[in-house]
């Protein structure tokens, strides 16, 4: 079961603290914990690790998985992201979606993702013909992807 707790940072403004704990017989065999900006998002985190740690054998994969692991590419976020989407997405998100995969940005890794790559994107889109309007509709679901994929484990 999680714990969400409310926490100051050194800086002054508040978080999240999410943490999870996996007992068997009196022993404590994982504890994680992840701080958000966002007591949903971290709800989210909890309630998406908790279902993926009652997997039958999902402890013992844990244990001889390597640490370091390679961060997915854009396009591999987004395809978890429509796959695990809670809410049902609707076709146009869908659609955007999968035409943002078709960009050099998608095959980008996720933790490699940076501000100039997505105005990149954006002035890719436009000078392409595509309006502003439909650009920021692209943005706002790609931000739904980057929103939702850290806290559930997609940029580890």
């Amino acid at each position: 079961m999680g714990t969400i707790i409310r926490r100051r940072r050194k800086n002054g403004t508040m978080a999240w603290l999410a943490q999870i704990s996996v007992m068997r017989q009196g022993k404590v065999l994982l504890r994680e914990s992840q701080t958000f900006e966002r007591r949903s998002t971290a709800a989210a985190w909890i309630e998406n690790r908790e279902e993926s740690l009652a997997r039958p054998g999902a402890l013992d994969a844990l244990k001889t998985q390597p640490k370091s692991k390679k961060t997915p590419t854009l396009a591999d976020a987004i395809d978890r992201y429509v796959q695990e989407s809670n809410k049902q997405i609707g076709r146009t998100k869908t659609q955007v979606l999968k035409s943002i995969k078709t960009f050099d940005i998608a095959d980008q890794h996720c933790d490699a993702i940076t501000s100039a790559d997505i105005i990149e994107f954006t002035q890719e889109k436009l000078n392409s013909g595509v309006q502003p309007q439909t650009v920021a509709n692209h943005l706002s679901h790609l931000g739904a992807v980057f929103s939702i994929a850290r806290p559930v484990g997609a940029f580890h």
